[in-house]
């Protein structure tokens, strides 16, 4: 039996029914489309799509506190401790909320970690603790297997116009203006909550190929996980998953869907996002 509940939030985009059937409480962020509320997770992804082509404003914001304090005592009813994952600190004040539910509700049994990570990160992580947890591991021992965890993946992701981040304030003015100049693809990677524009080409067969490289560096380390999801180019996802596939048995490479829409809004179009990890 597992010791331990999850509470994550919505911009993981984990199955509603594989988080139904584990148990796990879904803390949503929510879109606001030219001040229309939406609620991440109910929400049609090609809204945020088609509001971005039409260049509305579009807005997220995160879960209250409370929100939060109530998934956690909906865990306990069930778990002896719980552990809630939010996107990445950097990205969103989703963790804030949700530290804020737990020192409300004043208990040691709750741990609120950053998973530094973001796009379909966040749906791997929870996967590989589910997995942890129902083998009987404490919360304390599962705090250590998660950071080992995250140690060993990261996102890279390309986007067509480096603007959106700008306007969020993920990335400065100067690198946009470079990009943008030079009518490059950029290519970013997030690790442990780092963003970094790491680099830049002339074209989508060119970011394919620098992707296909990075996840072959990985098999020094041994078998390989590959997770990949989109905005908006489907055609380009399923070439990437094609390519991959090519490496050999010793990746296990899929494609996750669009990605969530909170996400999107801040990513904007072009986006294509890879979750690569070791393990």
């Amino acid at each position: 039996m597992r010791k331990v509940g999850l509470v994550i939030d919505s911009t993981f985009s984990v199955d509603p029914a594989y988080a139904k059937q584990h148990n796990i409480t879904v803390v949503p962020l929510k879109v606001l489309i030219d001040d229309k509320e939406f609620v991440d997770g109910q929400i049609d992804p090609q809204l945020v799509v088609e509001a971005l082509k039409l260049k509305k404003d579009v807005k997220t914001s995160q879960p209250s506190p409370e929100a939060f304090l109530k998934a956690y005592e909906e865990q306990l009813e069930t778990y002896e401790s719980v552990l809630c994952l939010t996107i990445s600190k950097q990205l969103s004040g989703t963790n804030n909320s949700a530290t804020l539910g737990q020192t409300i509700l004043e208990n040691k049994k709750v741990a609120v970690v950053d998973s530094e990570t973001t796009i379909n990160g966040g749906a791997y992580l929870t996967e590989k603790m589910i997995e942890f947890f129902d083998q009987g591991h404490t919360l304390q021992e599962g705090l250590a297997h998660l950071e080992d965890l995250k140690s060993k993946g990261s996102i890279i992701f390309t986007i067509d116009n480096l603007q959106t981040l700008v306007k969020s304030g993920r990335i400065g003015k100067v690198q946009a203006v470079i990009g943008n100049v030079l009518k490059v693809k950029p290519i970013l990677r997030f690790k442990q909550g780092v963003l970094e524009l790491e680099h830049k080409v002339r074209s989508v067969p060119s970011v394919l190929a620098y992707l296909v490289k990075e996840v072959e560096k990985l098999l020094a380390f041994g078998k390989v996980v590959v997770r990949i999801a989109y905005v908006d180019h489907t055609t380009f996802a399923k070439q990437l998953e094609h390519d991959i596939f090519q490496l050999g048995d010793k990746i296990a490479v899929k494609i996750t869907g669009v990605i969530s829409p909170v996400v999107s809004a801040h990513v904007g179009l072009g986006g294509l996002g890879v979750y690569m990890a070791y393990e």
